[in-house]
């Protein structure tokens, strides 16, 4: 229990430097501001099919922070998405990065993304929390883990 609670507080701590670096500076790079657009929509629904800005499904998250970025026509798919952009190895993840899992275990290599945001976590929609939240890459994710790619453009 004291565990859940202090992954819980360290995620919302997490979640407040992010939104309070986004607001104190500007010049972010692209990455960092699509992970903080991604911030805005914690607590969100998750709905199959959904890209916000009210009810989202995982790839509909990304797509939605990628839009605002300028990046347009991605498609709606997670093993998809897992095919754009340029492949990062996990050492080198930087903010807005996408991260990706295979989750179902099957032939596709990737069904749920997030998006990274430091510190070894990342936001998604999540089906099993039913909403936009932070979760560690070192929690059940870990061992789904497939790989992640950048889709943003790391120091605009």
């Amino acid at each position: 229990m004291r565990r859940a609670v202090f992954i819980h507080v360290t995620t919302v701590a997490l979640a407040l430097c992010l939104v309070l670096v986004s607001l104190l500076f500007t010049g972010l790079t692209q990455g960092e501001r699509m992970a903080t657009e991604a911030l805005r929509y914690l607590g969100k629904p998750y709905v199959l099919g959904q890209r916000g800005p009210e009810r989202f499904d995982c790839s509909g998250l990304i797509l939605f922070c990628a839009e605002k970025q300028g990046l347009e026509g991605l498609p709606h798919a997670a093993c998809e998405l897992y095919a754009l952009g340029r492949s990062i190895p996990r050492w080198a993840l930087l903010p807005g990065d996408m991260v990706c899992f295979d989750t179902v275990r099957d032939s596709d290599l990737c069904d749920h993304v997030g998006i990274y945001l430091g510190g070894n976590r990342f936001v998604h929609a999540s089906s099993a929390k039913d909403q936009v939240t932070i979760s560690a890459l070192a929690d059940y994710y870990d061992d789904h883990y497939t790989g992640a790619r950048r889709l943003v453009a790391a120091y605009l």
